[in-house]
């Protein structure tokens, strides 16, 4: 296999433990990286510090994602100062553990406005930079809930299966641009996110394996298929649970 030419990458949500293992490896690759965070700038700085003592190269896009004005600033903003951009990763997450019945209107709107809604104005602005270009690649980072729901996870889980109904629109309609959208299913890695998880044992659904996919291999798969060139509309699923 032909190893891909190094490009431009930006990901939303690259204060993110999955965020920052994915930025660091398409650095690592040669890519010139974007890291957008909201209010961890501490990490994103240190992820962009890592990158840089690489040879690589970073930079830093602060945004609240619920303010779409923002995200496109965002996009805008990283296209003038990079001049192109040939990768949109989506590595944005936000989960209250609250069961239905007890999920309060502004923490149902707070989870869709950050996980499904962010994500839809990203890629409105996104495609505005790829359709003129004849191309370009989108991941979208889901869940295992969204397509089996989990107790305690009314909107989270309907935020992730809303965004498998946005990416393969998207990849539906977009395909005449080559412009390739996709999302990957990371499995569960210990996080600020993935917390409430632990109090109510999402994290032990059924694998049939005897280990988690590691933050490695995750974005290594990221890497991969961002840079695949015939793959789109597809959910990829990289841990063992079966359903």
């Amino acid at each position: 296999m032909c190893k891909a030419l190094p490009g431009n990458v930006l990901i939303f949500g690259g204060s993110g433990v999955i965020g920052r293992s994915i930025a660091r490896t398409f650095g690592l690759e040669g890519w010139k990286v974007g890291l957008h965070y909201h209010r961890h700038q501490s990490l994103a700085e240190e992820t962009a510090t890592l990158i840089q003592a690489s040879g690589g190269q970073a930079c830093l896009f602060q945004a609240d994602i619920q303010e779409s004005r923002q995200t496109r600033i965002v996009l805008q903003n990283f296209h003038k100062a990079i001049g192109s951009l040939n990768v949109l990763i989506w590595a944005v997450g936000i989960s209250i553990s609250t069961l239905t019945i007890k999920t309060s209107q502004d923490e149902w709107h707070r989870v869709l406005n950050t996980n499904l809604t962010g994500a839809f104005h990203a890629l409105q602005a996104a495609f505005q930079i790829f359709s003129p270009q004849h191309g370009g690649s989108i991941i979208l980072l889901g869940s295992f809930s969204g397509e089996q729901g989990m107790s305690g996870q009314a909107a989270y889980a309907a935020s992730k299966a809303g965004l498998i109904g946005l990416m393969q629109t998207a990849a539906r309609e977009w395909g005449e641009f080559h412009v390739r959208v996709n999302t990957i299913f990371p499995g569960w890695h210990p996080s600020p996110l993935s917390a409430p998880a632990i109090h109510i044992g999402l994290q032990q659904s059924p694998h049939v394996l005897p280990h988690l996919p590691s933050l490695g291999h995750v974005a290594q798969t990221v890497y991969h298929l961002a840079t695949t060139p015939g793959v789109s509309g597809q959910v990829w699923n990289l841990d063992s649970r079966i359903w």
